[in-house]
C-alpha cells in the first residue's frame, strides 16, 4: 500500500514539475536577455566602445523575439577597412551608417534568439514596451535599437525591418523599456492577460541601463 501511494503521489506531481520546469526556462529566457542588457552598458564603459542592443520582435524570423548587441568598431591603425576591424569606436553617432548590417563598423557580441525549438514548441515568446518620459506605454510594433557609450549616454532609435539603425544627439534614451517574456497557452500567439500561463517575467530597462526582472502572475499592463 505504502508503494502504492507513493506511485500516485509521483503521478500527482509530474504536471507540476512539467509545469515549473516550462517556468523555469521561461525564466531563463528573461535572464538572458537581461544579461544582454547588462553586458551592453559594462562593455561601453570597460572597452570605451558603442554598444548596440537590437529588440527585435517583428520581423517574419523573430515574431517571438531576437535581441542583439553589437560594438561599434573602427579598422586597425594601418589595416584595411574590412572586417578585420577591432579598435573600439566609441560613437553611436558617427558614421551615420556605421550600424548597417555586414558593415566593418560594427561586430556582433551576442544574441538571445526566442525562435530556438524549446521556445516554440512550449509557445514562449516576448514583447516589447516603450514608456515616454511621460510614462506612457506602447508595445511596440518596430525594430528598437538602443546605443551606449562609454560616458553614460544612451540613444534610441525604431524603424522598419531591414532599415539601418542611426543615432543623433536629438534622439536621446530619456525614457524606459520594458521586455516581457511569457509562456503562452495553447493557440495563443500575443500576451494578454487571457493569454499567458505561468508567471510573466519583465525586463525593465531604464536610460541608465540598469536593468533588473520582475515577476507578475498575470502580465503586467502594457
Amino acid at each position: 500500500m505504502v508503494v502504492t501511494i507513493i506511485g500516485i503521489l509521483a503521478m500527482m506531481a509530474v504536471p507540476d514539475m512539467g509545469q515549473a520546469r516550462m517556468d523555469r526556462h521561461t525564466y531563463d529566457d528573461a535572464g538572458q536577455i537581461l544579461g544582454l542588457v547588462r553586458t551592453a552598458r559594462t562593455r561601453a564603459m570597460g572597452r570605451g566602445a558603442a554598444e548596440m542592443l537590437v529588440f527585435d520582435t517583428v520581423t517574419a524570423t523573430s515574431l517571438r523575439g531576437r535581441y542583439t548587441l553589437y560594438e561599434g568598431v573602427d579598422p586597425n591603425p594601418g589595416g584595411a577597412n574590412d572586417n578585420t576591424a577591432r579598435v573600439p569606436r566609441s560613437s553611436c553617432t558617427y558614421p551615420a551608417t556605421g550600424w548597417t548590417a555586414s558593415d566593418p563598423h560594427n561586430t556582433l557580441v551576442d544574441a538571445v534568439d526566442l525562435d530556438a525549438t524549446y521556445e516554440n514548441e512550449n509557445n514562449i515568446t516576448s514583447r516589447v514596451i516603450v514608456f515616454d518620459n511621460t510614462g506612457s506605454p506602447t508595445v511596440t510594433t518596430q525594430v528598437i535599437a538602443l546605443c551606449f557609450t562609454p560616458l553614460g549616454r544612451a540613444y534610441f532609435w525604431s524603424g522598419g525591418a531591414g532599415s539601418t539603425p542611426q543615432f543623433t544627439a536629438a534622439a536621446p534614451f530619456l525614457g524606459t523599456l520594458a521586455v516581457d517574456v511569457a509562456r503562452l497557452l495553447t493557440g495563443q500567439n500575443v500576451i494578454s492577460s487571457t493569454s499567458t500561463a505561468g508567471l510573466t517575467r519583465r525586463i525593465i530597462v531604464p536610460s541608465s541601463g540598469n536593468a533588473r526582472i520582475v515577476s507578475s502572475i498575470t502580465p503586467p499592463a502594457p
